[in-house]
């Protein structure tokens, strides 16, 4: 098992097996089950959707994966091995005051401070319109245009990513 810096893993694995939970109630927030190929299924969710707080999360349907918006301002997203998670890839906002995550129609996610003042930004939607972003059973979060065209991923389907994209 990897634990976090913060030496709060039982704490965090709590949060997020609860989070997964959760996710039964996720057409709060305009999520839906889809099909993205003949044997992927995905959590879907379009980037029109309402701003995200401190544990807000979605998770991959086959229950593997999770995307959560930490109470320290860190998005982080966990893949899970039995009992164990691990992050492959984070925001790296820890403790830089984010407070909410936009879900921006403008094709981007914004990570925002107490003020409204974006921290970070992520993603590029061009053509905003009709995007939409998947957690995918694989554990990649992908942001697709309209055309159904991904436009930015986290790069997680075969591995770990970048663990402080917001700082590189």
């Amino acid at each position: 098992m990897i634990t976090s810096k913060s030496g709060r893993s039982t704490a965090r694995r709590r949060l997020l097996r609860t989070a997964i939970v959760g996710t039964a109630i996720a057409g709060a927030i305009g999520l839906t089950a889809t099909t993205a190929s003949a044997t992927a299924y995905v959590a879907s969710f379009t980037l029109a959707q309402a701003d995200w707080t401190a544990g807000d999360s979605v998770g991959a349907d086959n229950g593997m994966s999770q995307l959560v918006l930490q109470s320290d301002g860190n998005l982080v997203l966990y893949k899970f091995t039995g009992a164990d998670s691990y992050p492959v890839w984070a925001s790296g906002t820890r403790g830089d005051g984010v407070v909410r995550v936009d879900w921006s129609r403008s094709g981007y996610v914004k990570l925002l401070n107490s003020s409204g003042g974006i921290v970070c930004t992520m993603g590029a939607l061009n053509p905003a319109p009709g995007g939409h972003a998947e957690l995918r059973n694989d554990g990649n979060l992908v942001f697709l245009n309209s055309s159904g065209n991904a436009t930015w991923s986290t790069g997680t389907s075969s591995g770990t990513g970048n663990l402080n994209y917001c700082w590189t």
